[in-house]
């Protein structure tokens, strides 16, 4: 197997990823300690937090749509890896 010279590995970490997740479903939290005003009124969370159970998933919904908008596509064999083909060369992309 010969690989190109032009090969490159590289990885990166996606700061704050669960907070950039839009819920669909009403959730609801109480005021973060500090920040209680005495009223008895809870939050209603717009974004996740991290924390939550479906950050995670919401996060990667969120993904999944912007990558396929640069003509990714995830292979049906593994939702999670994405690949882009330009003639020769591709790029994998994997979560």
């Amino acid at each position: 197997m010969v690989l190109s010279k032009n090969l490159k590995v590289q990885q990166l970490d996606v700061k704050g990823a669960y907070l950039n997740g839009k819920l669909t479903q009403a959730i609801y939290m109480a005021q973060p300690i500090g920040f209680e005003d005495d009223s008895g009124q809870v939050c209603l969370l717009i974004k996740s937090i991290y924390g939550l159970k479906q950050a995670g998933r919401v996060w990667n919904i969120e993904f999944d749509l912007m990558i396929q908008k640069y003509s990714y596509q995830a292979l049906i064999s593994d939702p999670c890896t994405y690949i882009l083909r330009q003639g020769k060369d591709f790029i994998i992309i994997t979560i």
